[in-house]
């Protein structure tokens, strides 16, 4: 007997949650007759950011499984306590990998560094734009887990399935459990900018009341690529990940980046025990992290730097405190993710023909408005590519650069769009615009 579609299970649950709503407190869903899964969104979070900006966040059981849950985020104007101000355009954030929507768009969480307000989704918050995020089920595991093995099929197509229960959730609330409200703008930075292509493909195979994304923005990524050696690495790095899944290993430690970070806050002029040659201290390592290029056919960098005479970086030329990238490194890394977003990433970027089915499998009936924004000194134009594989009539594309195009090593870096002193001119604003130019 055929399986339900995910979107069924997803409506029949919203449904049973509309007569079951309340501002606040638990909320349990059994599971629906015929179905076999249920979902339960635990108590409501709230914390004041910023004047009258406010954050609200929920775990959300989106399966049996004690790992299965995600958490769903809610940034926006109050009118006053616990009664958020209703806007028409809203817009979802899915985080990198592995990063935590927090650290990522809400960075004044994570770093005493910025402003209390200098966050993309206080930003657009600020000027009328009902913002939500979503956590993957995988950054939600804790770090002292040590049975791996239900990560096993935890790759990108199940982000995919819930991040269509999250705007589907989204859309609920804003309709004020009376019905759906209108579709969500989808966006994120870098695995975001993959997530942003891959919910849109899917939503394609929803009948249309049920779409969620009414525009798309990838952030300083692509889904596939036209260089044939980065699909030739692509392949080459397949071939590894499939290996590691059969030799019994489901997940990547990611602990190690939180102690780069905090090396480099805590110990910065001491030898980095990560460094092989044994000539970099802890604030110098921390820095070739974040400026030096991290793959040889896209060279792309997470920060731009400043560069003494032999090469090393001794400074951020985008963000004026260095702390702030070094509070990312050890406060935005969930402790695991899955060997499966690598595998199927690699297998779409691959693009092996007659491979089976993946995310992007629908990718060229996408017509939603993209509006791509790069990075000169990230994914930046290789980035653009993307966009040719949909269906899309109504595409914009933005570039940020600071330096000349000889300076790309040095320019404007892929995590600089959510964290450089002038982002919010050069960044958040144009995706104010647009999203407001697209009522």
């Amino acid at each position: 007997m055929r399986t339900h579609p995910r979107w069924l299970v997803v409506v029949a649950l919203a449904l049973a949650l509309a007569s079951l709503a309340s501002a606040q407190g638990r909320i349990a869903v059994p599971a629906t007759a015929n179905l076999s899964v249920g979902l339960a969104m635990g108590e409501v979070h709230r914390a004041v950011l910023y004047e009258n900006i406010v954050h609200y966040s929920w775990i959300v059981r989106v399966g049996p499984g004690e790992h299965d849950v995600i958490r769903l985020h809610r940034v926006v104007k109050e009118v006053r306590p616990n009664k958020p101000a209703s806007f028409d355009q809203a817009v979802m954030f899915f985080p990198g990998s592995p990063t935590y929507f927090e650290g990522l768009y809400l960075t004044p969480l994570i770093s005493d560094i910025p402003a209390r307000d200098h966050a993309i989704a206080i930003y657009l918050a600020k000027n009328d734009i009902d913002v939500w995020g979503m956590d993957y089920r995988w950054a939600m595991v804790p770090e002292d887990t040590t049975d791996f093995r239900f990560m096993k099929k935890w790759g990108t197509t199940r982000d995919v399935e819930d991040a269509q229960i999250a705007l589907t959730l989204a859309r609920w609330i804003r309709g004020r459990w009376a019905g759906l409200g209108e579709p969500l703008f989808v966006t994120g930075l870098s695995y975001g900018g993959v997530m942003s292509y891959a919910v849109a493909a899917n939503d394609t195979q929803r009948p249309r009341k049920f779409r969620n994304v009414r525009g798309i923005i990838p952030v300083d990524y692509g889904i596939k690529y036209r260089e044939p050696e980065y699909k030739a690495g692509a392949c080459a790095y397949l071939d590894e990940v499939r290996q590691v899944m059969k030799g019994g290993t489901y997940n990547w430690d990611n602990r190690f980046m939180w102690a780069i970070g905090q090396l480099a806050i805590d110990d910065p002029w001491s030898p980095s025990p990560f460094d092989d040659t044994g000539s970099l201290n802890n604030f110098q390592f921390g820095l070739v992290v974040g400026t030096f290029p991290n793959e040889p056919v896209i060279p792309w960098h997470f920060v731009g730097g400043v560069f003494d005479d032999g090469g090393l970086p001794t400074g951020l030329r985008f963000i004026t405190e260095t702390r702030l990238f070094f509070d990312l490194l050890a406060r935005n890394e969930p402790p695991y993710i899955p060997v499966q977003v690598d595998v199927e990433t690699a297998t779409v970027e691959c693009d092996r023909p007659h491979v089976g089915p993946t995310y992007a499998d629908h990718l060229d009936e996408v017509t939603v408005p993209i509006f791509y924004v790069g990075a000169a000194g990230g994914f930046g134009h290789f980035g653009e590519y993307a966009t040719t594989l949909t269906a899309s009539t109504d595409i914009n594309i933005l570039i940020v650069q600071g330096l000349l195009d000889g300076q790309r090593g040095e320019d404007y870096g892929h995590a600089d769009l959510m964290i450089a002193d002038d982002a919010e001119q050069l960044v958040w604003r144009p995706i104010l615009d647009w999203i407001k130019a697209h009522r």
